[in-house]
């Protein structure tokens, strides 16, 4: 803001100038300057202040030179390829000649510190990695600390730092919305946990063909499972020596109200170990009806479609959906460009807050055409790529297929976790109402969307189109 001092006019450096890479790192630096807009501080960043016919550069260094009173670099792997953010940095360190501590460096997106450029390794960077509103502040108390200019200012003048709506944006609407989620509500789960324990000194019992027959884990000497104690004892006879203990019933158990040999099993624990026995539970229950399954990157398990549990690739399963209408939808197919066969397939969370559930974690499982399961770099390109224009229609009809198929016709999916004992599931997910919804309404059901399938968006899903006729029939 120019000043007059003894009759000349001066530009008072008040800014905080931003420097970054753009676009790459633009949706950091519209957080960070809304904030410190709200906080009372004037920002300079090029997608604000550059107007058509500026010179670009000239306008930059003036700003940089002239008008700021710090300078934030705004370090990533992009903006420290970028030769115009290097520029920028070099004008801030001449300034800094002159005006200590003028340049502050910020780290973002994991940058690797060992690649922190040369001119900034003396100074104490401020990493945004492990949360932006952590590092936001830490900088404002540096700011504070150097006196940085501030004014009164109204919070919506930071309107203009989000980015502008394009045409047919989808905006929140008064209409309310029915919508859909990934849970399954726990029914009924067994009474009770049955433990037996170990007579002699084997521990970390692993898991065989016969014991893994039904869930369960190992708490110190004792084997803790759904399943009665006499056949946790049978079924480990080959493993261990095992004698029948006790029970505790199950809620009392979730409390953490149980203790064994003395020791109260807290809450958390207890909780997190009765969720491992009804994944494993569900996962042994998925193996026994066939349903093959692929194991992520991130240990996840995820059970998938087939071609023999839909009578072939391309097979169609009937569902009911959110309108009532029986449709069909396919859970498995063919990609002759990538040279892959894709199938739908979910891994699970169980879930003891309210409402108790299952959470599904939809995903898609690629193999080659003889049915074997492509690498995790392959899994992930082409997750990538083939799914990424397939619509929340799509992923709804998958989730209900793949429960038709699960529940064969009912209205709840059983799961045995040993001894003739079940978790009874829900064999529709949960929905919710919402007050309000968006500008686009509800999804319409109609499943002749045309959904690209190839990375050069060159051709569309044939599927689609046998589903339309067929659900027009």
């Amino acid at each position: 803001m120019p000043q007059q001092i003894n009759g000349e006019t001066v530009i008072a450096k008040t800014a905080i100038f931003i420097s970054h890479a753009t676009p790459q790192d633009n949706d950091v630096v519209r957080w960070l300057g809304a904030r410190l807009e709200v906080a009372g501080y004037e920002v300079w960043f090029d997608l604000e202040r550059l107007k058509g016919g500026d010179i670009f550069w000239d306008k930059i260094e003036r700003a940089i030179r002239e008008e700021s009173f710090r300078m934030l670099a705004i370090v990533s792997d992009i903006a420290i390829q970028k030769p115009n953010v290097q520029n920028e940095w070099e004008a801030g360190l001449v300034v800094e000649k002159s005006v200590p501590g003028f340049v502050i460096p910020i780290t973002i997106g994991g940058f690797n510190f060992d690649n922190l450029p040369i001119r900034f390794v003396r100074k104490n960077a401020i990493d945004f990695t492990p949360g932006w509103h952590q590092g936001l502040l830490k900088l404002l108390d540096t700011l504070e600390d150097a006196k940085a200019p501030r004014s009164q200012v109204d919070p919506g003048s930071a309107r203009h730092w989000l980015p502008e709506m394009a045409d047919g944006a989808v905006l929140r609407s008064p209409t309310p919305e029915r919508l859909e989620s990934t849970w399954l509500r726990i029914v009924s789960l067994p009474p009770a946990l049955e433990t037996a324990k170990i007579l002699g000194k084997e521990r970390g019992i692993k898991v065989t063909p016969k014991n893994g027959a039904v869930p369960w884990f190992e708490h110190e000497d004792r084997i803790v499972g759904f399943a009665k104690a006499s056949d946790l004892v049978s079924l480990m006879s080959k493993s261990a020596m095992l004698r029948v203990d006790k029970s505790a019933d199950l809620e009392t158990f979730l409390a953490g109200d149980v203790r064994f040999d003395g020791e109260r099993v807290k809450s958390g624990e207890a909780k997190k170990r009765a969720s491992r026995l009804l994944r494993e539970a569900w996962e042994l229950a998925l193996d026994a009806k066939g349903f093959p399954s692929y194991v992520q990157t991130n240990q996840r398990k995820v059970h998938y479609v087939s071609p023999e549990l839909t009578g072939g690739l391309k097979g169609k399963v009937p569902f009911t959906d959110f309108d009532g209408k029986v449709r069909k939808r396919g859970l498995n197919g063919q990609s002759p460009k990538n040279e892959a066969n894709w199938h739908f397939g979910v891994s699970v969370n169980p879930s003891f807050d309210e409402p108790r559930r299952i959470e599904l974690r939809p995903a898609v499982v690629f193999t080659d055409y003889e049915g074997k399961s492509l690498d995790a770099a392959a899994q992930q390109r082409l997750r990538m790529g083939f799914c990424r224009n397939w619509f929340n229609d799509r992923w709804r009809g998958f989730i209900r297929g793949f429960l038709a198929l699960l529940a064969q016709g009912g209205d709840n999916i059983k799961i045995p976790v040993g001894s003739d004992r079940f978790m009874i599931l829900e064999a529709s997910s949960l929905s919710f109402d919402s007050p309000t919804g968006l500008s686009d309404g509800p999804p319409e059901a109609d499943d002749s969307l045309a959904v690209v399938l190839d990375e050069a968006a060159e051709r569309v899903d044939e599927d689609d189109r046998e589903e339309q006729e067929e659900n027009e029939q």
